[in-house]
């Protein structure tokens, strides 16, 4: 918080008023009313006194804490979020830098909002130009090389890697992304089941029961890149049945584990785009943007009870943010199959190009 609402905030609890904290300090009524408004700013002189009558510190007043809570860091996101879809990217961008300059060892809430950038960024490509995407795409993996670098916290240092391993892959750095890997440790043994374990003990029946929804839920998608994955490579390595089966697992998993629908359609159809089918991509390029129209919402099976009725009873707005992002996804797909080389085998097709139309 900048030092005007401090001083506002902390008279307020305090019970007092403007004036009342202006006969204390010996300076005029106006004088705290520009404070509380971020007008002007106490006299460096002034501090020690009036940080005493707040019954705080100087540190708290300047906003010299490093560390923030989880739930503020999660409304800083959510700010960043709201900004760009009000204002555009741009906007998004500069509060994130703002707050990241407020609080600039807090490396939690860097990672935070650089993965929130990405996210936007994904969902926005369409609305900006290639060099305006490289541009954000610098910022955001300079933030991510800056906290492998400088994090305390090595589970910090772990996820900056991760990201950026991927960034150097794109890149074509095999080199700089195996030694990134590198750092990266083994798999560690999961302790949410113990946790589920001593929490159904105890007769917490229903927190342990969301843990392992959680876990289940992570694990699959998990499953689900890797067999995305796994397809492509045996279509690599000219073993085009393995790579149908492969297809098929993937899109069956997708369905019984309750994944968006996006997700189950993803392996078939990047399978039929590299086979050149071009009824079957046709297909599936309808089938996946009638999805991409559907937010997805938390499957009501018994896989996810209770982090189902969470969702239900979480009243911020969370569908209606889903639903815009959807929107976005549609002119993202969009400008990608209009201008991806890997469609070209079916510029040619006209229903292929009826469907570009709608």
């Amino acid at each position: 918080m900048p030092i005007s609402t401090v001083i506002r905030e902390k008279r307020r609890e305090l019970g007092m008023t403007q004036e009342q904290v202006a006969e204390r300090l010996g300076v005029s009524a106006p004088a705290v009313n520009k404070w509380e408004r971020g007008n002007t700013c106490p006299d460096i002189m002034i501090l020690p006194a009036l940080a005493r009558l707040l019954e705080t510190d100087v540190n708290t007043l300047l906003c010299f804490r490093e560390e923030l809570t989880d739930q503020e860091i999660a409304a800083a996101c959510e700010e960043v979020v709201k900004e760009a879809n009000e204002n555009g990217i741009d906007a998004g961008s500069d509060f994130a830098e703002k707050k990241i300059r407020e609080y600039p060892n807090c490396m939690k809430l860097m990672y935070s909002l650089n993965t929130t950038l990405e996210g936007l960024l994904i969902l926005g490509r369409a609305e900006i130009t290639e060099e305006e995407c490289r541009r954000y795409e610098e910022k955001i993996f300079a933030r991510y090389e800056f906290i492998l670098d400088h994090a305390a916290e090595e589970r910090m240092r772990n996820s900056a890697a991760y990201m950026l391993v991927g960034r150097y892959m794109r890149q074509g750095d095999c080199r700089r992304a195996e030694e990134l890997l590198d750092l990266l440790p083994q798999r560690e043994a999961d302790k949410r089941i113990l946790q589920a374990n001593v929490l159904s003990e105890q007769g917490k029946h229903s927190e342990a029961a969301r843990i392992l929804e959680g876990k289940i839920l992570g694990d699959i998608n998990e499953v689900h890149i890797a067999l995305f994955k796994l397809m492509t490579l045996a279509m690599d390595e000219g073993r085009e049945e393995d790579a149908e089966e492969i297809a098929k697992i993937g899109q069956k998993t997708a369905e019984a584990y309750g994944l968006w629908g996006y997700n189950s359609i993803l392996i078939p159809m990047e399978l039929a785009v590299r086979q050149q089918d071009v009824r079957e991509s046709v297909r599936y390029i309808r089938e996946m943007i009638q999805a991409a129209k559907k937010p997805w919402t938390m499957p009501d099976i018994p896989l996810y009870r209770h982090i189902s009725q969470q969702k239900k009873d979480d009243q911020r707005g969370d569908k209606a943010e889903t639903e815009h992002n959807m929107e976005k996804i549609l002119p993202v797909l969009l400008k990608e199959l209009k201008t991806d080389p890997r469609y070209d085998f079916l510029r040619g097709d006209e229903e292929f190009q009826e469907l570009i139309g709608e």
